[in-house]
């Protein structure tokens, strides 16, 4: 444990005065300080202190500055950036797991929640809506007994009214009507448990909902409603297609009924009605080993064709035209969905990768990731359920199909195109809320009261990268900056799955943890987003990479710049050659400090030297202070380069501060100076950085 000294110099010996343990801050100690030295009357000095010093922050781990400098001025990539000064740790995967975040300004405050269009939604731990407040705000206050008073009024300013009923919970969650939890909206059983033919999806009867029916050999069984057992008779059937096609769906003629299709070795055949003997039209869009699409990519109202070749997604608006759309994305083993996932009318890319799925919304900007919440095994489905015109999960497992959005654990849905009105906001004040994609969560902790956002740690990330580094770098470089965001991606999500702060949020959201503001903020009704779209794709482009070393996520601590030289520590300290950048305004500082306040913060005592006998010989200077002293008359305070750091709000504990009042031949002359007394210079005691 550190330690801050004073000690008293007289004749030849010292004796350590007092010891405080570094729980005390270096202000409160210096407020604790009597004088001892100073006499009445003195004139403090009105001399200054000119500190020269390199870098911004405590410059263990990764400078961002450093990061940038590497990216587009030496050409590296974002994991040689993070190979560099992460030493000893490998590239890892990670789901995308919930992370809960501690929202410190509401500490030992109620927490107050609203929404600006809908309802927000309290619910148990088991996804059991409890109560609804529609158009209202909801108050939650910790009670001294146990649980929460629950009240709800018009706005964040109140007044509010206490309803009659006492919450019970420890943990209360509360979330927006549109992401809450929900029950499974329908369920159908098309088979056994060994049912191994294909569900498909489509609008029968034309009532603008969607409905289910399966494929076995080229036998088509379609119901309008239902079933709920597999011997319900089906509504349409006919025969089309043979084992080893790939059978689709679509809504061929824009008429709002889907008929079948089949694929077989890019070759097409459409179905124009819902019987054997409709008519079979041929068309031609694709080739063998494609994997088949359909779509109304241009909001027609009529279902068109795509495949997808590998990465590639190559759509056709019409026969006529051919492809007209082609992008790549995602990885060649996804699983490909395609619906309307915002209601415009037109259908929109999106895939499945393990137990998360991934939406576009268009062809150009990608989305999030998210949790595709289902039970492992299952297959993924994808329908207008309800008719309302959006397209959302379903799955079928062991002939058993449901549709909706069915919780299999705790996780809060989390839609990444919400709209910003529908996402639910906490209360600051009475003109002042900020918005959190997820959910929020009142916890009792031990009699206090604390407010937690649980959200997806790739939702996290969105409100996390931009206010830790400006997304605008991605720009520079001719583009090659877009490295040293994703460099600060995979840095930040490590850094937040290391986290172990409580047990009931594992991080926080200030500079003590990492800087999170949730997806906006609202103030006086002026909003401003947290998320910006180049940082969004640095998170995507880096999906679930994090840094591991011997098995486990490393804490990846960052600062803004290492000066030259990382500190060393966890991580092994490098040389940092990208840290000279040249629009970084911190590599080299100077400030000066007045020499009548440090004598102030020390009880008035007269400051006659400052020396440092310390360093970590890294870089310039011999690098960081490890240990100085203050000199006043026959006191000597010694302490860190840190705390010195921290007392006078200097950029860096690599500086040179030394000073002395007297020119060495004018030192007072009624000491008797100890033999261990420095009367070399620093200089001369620290070697040079190719001396070891």
């Amino acid at each position: 444990m550190a330690t801050h000294m004073l000690r008293i110099r007289s004749g030849s010996w010292r004796v350590r005065f007092f010891t405080l343990v570094a729980a005390m801050s270096v202000t409160s100690l210096l407020a604790a300080m009597t004088p001892s030295g100073a006499q009445a009357g003195d004139d403090p000095s009105s001399d200054v202190v000119v500190v020269t010093g390199h870098g911004w922050g405590h410059g263990r781990g990764m400078s961002q500055y450093g990061a940038l400098g590497y990216a587009i001025d030496f050409g590296w990539t974002s994991a040689e950036i993070l190979d560099h000064y992460y030493g000893g740790t490998q590239a890892g995967q990670v789901e995308n797991v919930l992370l809960t975040v501690r929202i410190d300004a509401s500490r030992d405050e109620p927490t107050i929640v609203t929404v600006d269009s809908g309802a927000v939604v309290l619910f148990d731990d088991q996804g059991n809506t409890t109560h609804v407040a529609e158009d209202r705000v909801m108050r939650l206050t910790a009670l001294a007994g146990g649980g929460f008073e629950l009240a709800d009024g018009p706005t964040c300013a109140g007044p509010f009214t206490p309803r009659p009923d006492v919450l019970a919970a420890e943990t209360l969650r509360i979330a927006s009507a549109a992401v809450a939890p929900g029950d499974v909206q329908g369920q159908a059983v098309v088979g056994d448990a060994g049912f191994d033919g294909q569900v498909v999806v489509g609008d029968w009867d034309g009532d603008g909902d969607d409905d289910i029916g399966t494929v076995v050999d080229g036998e088509w069984r379609l119901w309008d409603s239902g079933p709920t057992t597999p011997t319900d008779a089906p509504d349409h059937t006919m025969s089309f297609g043979d084992a080893g096609d790939t059978f689709l769906v679509g809504d061929w003629n824009g008429d709002g009924v889907h008929r079948p299709g089949i694929f077989d070795d890019g070759t097409w055949r459409v179905k124009a009605g819902l019987t054997t003997e409709s008519r079979v039209v041929t068309r031609f869009t694709g080739q063998a080993g494609d994997i088949p699409l359909v779509g109304d990519w241009d909001g027609d109202g009529d279902d068109d064709l795509g495949v997808r070749r590998g990465r590639d997604w190559l759509l056709a608006n019409s026969d006529e035209e051919g492809i007209t759309i082609s992008f790549t994305w995602g990885r060649v083993d996804d699983h490909p969905l395609v619906g309307d996932w915002d209601g415009d009318g037109d259908d929109d890319p999106g895939f499945v990768r393990d137990r998360r799925w991934q939406r576009n919304d268009g062809f150009e900007i990608v989305q999030e990731l998210e949790r595709f919440q289902y039970v492992q095994g299952s297959r993924a489905l994808v329908g207008d359920w309800d008719g309302d015109g959006i397209d959302t999960q379903g799955t079928v497992l062991a002939g058993v199909v449901d549709v909706g959005a069915p919780d299999t654990d705790d996780r809060p849905r989390v839609d990444p195109n919400l709209p910003l009105e529908q996402t639910i906001q906490r209360c600051e004040s009475a003109d002042r809320t900020a918005y959190y994609r997820g959910e929020l969560r009142a916890v009792h902790n031990d009699g206090a009261q604390r407010t937690v956002n649980a959200v997806p740690v790739e939702s996290y990330l969105r409100a996390v990268v931009p206010l830790e580094m400006p997304a605008s770098w991605a720009n520079l470089g001719d583009g090659s900056g877009a490295e040293a965001l994703e460099a600060q991606a995979v840095s930040a999500r490590s850094y937040a799955l290391a986290e172990n702060r409580t047990s009931y949020a594992r991080t926080c959201d200030t500079i003590s943890c990492q800087v999170y503001g949730g997806r906006a903020t609202k103030r006086s009704g002026t909003i401003t987003s947290n998320e910006h779209p180049l940082s969004d794709q640095a998170i995507l482009d880096t999906a679930g990479l994090v840094r591991a070393r011997d098995g486990e996520v490393a804490r990846t601590e960052f600062s803004s710049s290492t000066g030259g030289w990382t500190a060393g520590g966890v991580f092994p300290a490098v040389e940092d050659l990208g840290d000279a950048v040249s629009i970084n305004p911190n590599h080299d500082w100077q400030v000066e400090l007045d020499v009548a306040d440090i004598e102030s913060r020390w009880g008035g005592r007269t400051l006659e030297a400052i020396t440092i006998s310390e360093r970590n010989g890294l870089g310039s200077d011999g690098g960081r202070v490890e240990e100085l002293q203050l000199i006043f008359g026959d006191e000597v305070f010694t302490m860190t380069g840190n705390e010195f750091r921290r007392a006078f709000s200097l950029k860096s504990d690599w500086f040179t501060a030394e000073w002395n009042r007297f020119e060495p031949e004018d030192r007072r002359t009624d000491c008797i100076c100890p033999p261990e007394w420095p009367t070399a210079s620093l200089d001369d005691r620290i070697p040079d950085d190719n001396e070891g």
